[in-house]
């Protein structure tokens, strides 16, 4: 039996007194700005660096490494992201986004459940790319941004449509977009552990993070779809983005680096 490989990426805003942290636990970052690291469950490091994800709240996402036959063989995958860039605009000190992006009406401030994007998402200047063409926010699981660039070639044509991304003062940025996630699916759910709000009683799923994604209910009839289920817990709820076998050869094929691929199980 193949023992499963899980690896963390793990983000955060550093600083001199995280980078001292992180060294002694054996991880180097730089001193300043947006930094990250993956981390390996079978490393005998893993039990000290959780419980500092768990006391600094950095972001931790967690993944399965499979075959590239498993990947292969899957008729619909998983979208998850490799890294994090900036926090949504404005105002991110008292999250100003959310009333500026989003149609809060039948959202749960303590769940995080039912908010519905309105506006074009914000940020506060062109992405520093670097080697990467896809991204997501900090705060903002379930959206995804690329450069102008990989949409045209890789999600256009599989009929993936785009909208802008301001920048803080309503100018149009160059390079990146954001892709425009139109159908939702249902999920096979039954055996995930959940939580129910306290206070509006709706539903969310805990993260899946071991092995392939559950299975779907019903097949995305696009390219690229997001679940009706929410997955989170305490106040964050998020729905998983999930593209085609095809939208997944193309970005392979074009070696698209900022998100991977976890094949979703058959149904």
């Amino acid at each position: 039996m193949v023992e499963v490989q899980i690896i963390h990426r793990v983000s955060t805003s550093s600083s001199a007194t995280i980078q001292r942290e992180l060294a002694k636990l054996g991880v180097i970052v730089a001193d300043h700005g947006f930094v990250y690291f993956d981390f390996d469950e079978d490393n005998d490091g893993w039990p000290a660096v959780s419980e500092w994800i768990a006391r600094s709240g950095a972001v931790d996402v967690a993944r399965t490494n499979f075959s590239k036959k498993e990947l292969a063989d899957a008729r619909f995958l998983e979208l998850v992201p490799d890294w994090h860039h900036g926090y949504p605009q404005p105002d991110e000190d008292t999250f100003g986004y959310q009333q500026a992006t989003y149609d809060l009406a039948d959202w749960c401030e303590v769940c995080g459940v039912g908010k519905k994007q309105k506006a074009p998402f914000q940020m506060k200047g062109e992405p520093k790319w670097g080697k990467n063409s896809i991204l997501q926010l900090n705060w903002v699981f379930d959206e995804y941004f690329v450069t102008p660039e990989l949409w045209s070639r890789v999600f256009a044509p599989h009929g993936v449509t785009s909208m802008p991304v301001m920048n803080t003062a309503g100018s149009e940025l160059r390079t990146v977009v954001q892709i425009v996630i139109e159908e939702e699916v249902d999920i096979i759910a039954s055996g995930l552990r959940f939580e129910v709000c306290t206070k509006c009683s709706r539903k969310k799923y805990l993260p899946v993070a071991r092995g392939p994604f559950p299975p779907l209910a019903e097949e995305p009839s696009q390219a690229i779809a997001r679940t009706k289920h929410y997955f989170g817990s305490g106040g964050r709820a998020d729905k998983c983005v999930l593209v085609s076998q095809q939208l997944a050869r193309s970005m392979t094929a074009l070696k698209v680096r900022g998100a991977s691929l976890r094949p979703v199980q058959p149904s």
